[in-house]
């Protein structure tokens, strides 16, 4: 086997494995061959356009709570009427101001204790709403990357079962 096979083969079985960026190797007859064989980046599905259920949905509040400056969290609320005939689930929520978003419950225990859980999904029933109020559900708004201000409009992208998103913006406010 000669050098250049070699160098063939050995990039071939590289790529097909996953593990080579770059191949090169370079033809007896002096003509480049395989030049710049690269595996796909690995890339996060990108949400599909909002679905007509989603489409549907209406924003009858939303707000961002306001907070003292420094603070490294928000809350925000919603409410979301679904007039469709089908259930839309939402799965997630992200926004340009915060590096995380989470859907969060807010429970009440036997002597008034309450707690907070992370929610994997909210399902929004046909015909029904969402309310993600204060003492019932919030989305944490962690990890801010600047503090928005009292009046200001936040951009909040809500992602759901289906692969759709859509994005609300909602003022910040003091409540």
């Amino acid at each position: 086997m000669n050098r250049v096979t070699l160098i063939l083969t050995l990039g071939t079985l590289l790529v097909g494995a996953g593990q080579a960026q770059t191949v090169t190797g370079q033809a007896a007859t002096g003509q480049t061959g395989m030049k710049h064989m690269q595996t796909p980046p690995a890339v996060a599905p990108e949400a599909l356009p909002a679905s007509p259920s989603v489409r549907a949905l209406k924003l009858t509040q939303g707000w961002v709570s306001a907070a003292p400056p420094g603070a490294e969290e928000l809350s925000a609320y919603l409410v979301l009427g679904n007039p469709g005939r089908a259930a839309v689930t939402l799965i997630g929520v992200s926004s340009p101001v915060s590096g995380q978003a989470t859907l969060m419950t807010t429970t009440k225990d036997a002597a008034g204790r309450g707690s907070m859980t992370m929610a994997s999904a909210m399902n929004i029933a046909a015909g029904g709403s969402l309310r993600i109020l204060p003492g019932q559900a919030h989305v944490m708004l962690r990890s801010l990357k600047r503090q928005p201000q009292t009046g200001e409009q936040v951009a909040l992208t809500l992602r759901f079962a289906d692969g759709s998103a859509r994005t609300f913006s909602v003022p910040v406010k003091k409540w």
